[in-house]
């Protein structure tokens, strides 16, 4: 009994953690100045191709490499840390997704998502198109958590190059697009003044 009263201690941590993390997304985000709907006034579960939804509302074209992103984790996670309990695991999945959503709604980081490599607009997300691309991660990494390596690879390859072919993106394209920038800002940039 002591043994199960630790695993659900430990649980509940985690749960406490992933929980105090969205909270801080949440603040980081109203900091920014970001809203919490679209301000074009409606609200929809799927944002569809317009460039004026995308970002603004529950889901868009971009969910489904959030999806792909929380498989990856699910597969990284556990390969480096195979010793981690399931909620661990899940709990740095949920960190690393909040993280990456903070740092994608800094204005240089718009700068580059929204003017290069994509079809679709981008100038920014709302909250809850924040907080869903975190929670369509957490579900990829519980998902890929249950499946096989292979189908995980497999279903990530899946959603990757159809995505890229339908809007011009993917995680691998932007990865290269960074990768491109900010090689430009350090040729640009004189010693010492990059940060």
């Amino acid at each position: 009994m002591h043994i199960r009263n630790d695993v659900v201690s430990r649980s509940s941590r985690y749960l406490a953690i992933s929980f105090l993390v969205i909270c801080s997304q949440i603040i980081w985000l109203l900091s920014l100045g970001r809203n919490w709907f679209c301000t074009c006034g409606s609200l929809r579960l799927w944002a569809g191709m317009d460039p004026a939804q995308n970002s603004q509302q529950f889901f868009d074209p971009y969910s489904l490499l959030h999806f792909a992103f929380g498989c990856g984790l699910d597969l990284w996670l556990t390969a480096v840390r195979p010793h981690f309990t399931l909620a661990r695991r899940a709990a740095y999945a949920v960190m690393s997704s909040v993280f990456w959503e903070m740092c994608e709604n800094l204005p240089f980081v718009i700068g580059i998502l929204g003017t290069e490599g994509t079809q679709l607009a981008y100038s920014g997300d709302s909250i809850v198109n924040s907080l869903s691309d975190a929670f369509t991660g957490l579900i990829g990494f519980a998902v890929a958590s249950r499946i096989s390596t292979p189908v995980t690879v497999s279903a990530m390859l899946a959603l990757e190059v159809p995505t890229f072919t339908w809007i011009g993106d993917s995680v691998v394209a932007g990865v290269l697009r960074y990768r491109h920038r900010w090689r430009r800002e350090m040729q640009r940039t004189p010693p010492g003044q990059l940060f």
